[in-house]
């Protein structure tokens, strides 16, 4: 990715219970590369993490395939924030960097991770088993993997699922892979790779966190249009 790149900052605002306002700055770049943007299943991410934010507090979070890392940067604003480990293919890493820069959070080897990480692989620089050696020396445990959007190209689909069920059946099976899935085909389904890896997969409902879309129609920063999200839909996935 080059780094003159036409850029512009998005906010995007979450409210707390004394009604006090968070904002989180949102690079984006003009790039065809899939991680410059904001998807719109990062949005219903990005509430879900914020409306449940207490749920990981002292917990590891993995986020995969982050690219702008919404999610990540809304955990990184709560008061107590997990640690983090932001990862995405060795050349989105500079717009994870980016993001963080525009937000003042620097990265930080016991509470903020960046690193490269290549789905489907093992014993390589950037692959799964790497980041697990490396969160094992530390003492640690993945607890949570985030994922918005990730299931875009069918290619990649096992290949994703293979890193979710490493972590799961090799490293912490009590992890949970919280993913965000805007459905593109009703062709295309996960059961078959989830059947094969040994997961399973439950949906978590939009009132179990008081989602509403249309709260981002009225956002100067960042509009959609009514309905955009209709098709997104938020899952769990765990081991069996």
């Amino acid at each position: 990715m080059q780094n003159n790149k036409a850029t512009h900052v998005k906010r995007i605002r979450y409210f707390n219970n004394n009604k006090q306002t968070v904002t989180v700055l949102v690079q984006e770049a003009l790039d065809p590369a899939y991680g410059c943007y904001i998807w719109p299943s990062a949005l219903l991410m990005g509430d879900y993490v914020w409306y449940h934010r207490k749920q990981f507090m002292h917990c590891t979070v993995l986020e995969v395939g982050a690219g702008t890392s919404l999610p990540s940067l809304v955990l990184a604003s709560t008061e107590a924030p997990p640690r983090l480990i932001i990862s995405d293919l060795p050349s989105i890493l500079p717009v994870i960097h980016a993001c963080l820069d525009q937000n003042a959070l620097c990265p930080d080897p016991q509470k903020l991770w960046v690193c490269g990480l290549v789905w489907g692989e093992t014993g390589s620089e950037n692959s799964i088993d790497q980041l697990i050696a490396h969160v094992s020396s530390q003492r640690g445990m993945i607890d949570y993997i985030l994922g918005s959007d990730t299931f875009y190209d069918p290619s990649d689909f096992e290949k994703l699922i293979m890193v979710v069920a490493y972590v799961m059946h090799r490293h912490n099976k009590q992890c949970r892979f919280i993913t965000a899935y805007q459905e593109r085909s009703a062709k295309r389904s996960l059961q078959y790779l989830l059947d094969k890896w040994h997961l399973k997969c439950r949906l978590i409902p939009r009132d179990s966190f008081a989602f509403n879309e249309y709260r981002f129609a009225q956002e100067t920063d960042y509009t959609l249009h009514a309905g955009t999200l209709s098709s997104v839909f938020l899952l769990e996935i765990t081991a069996q």
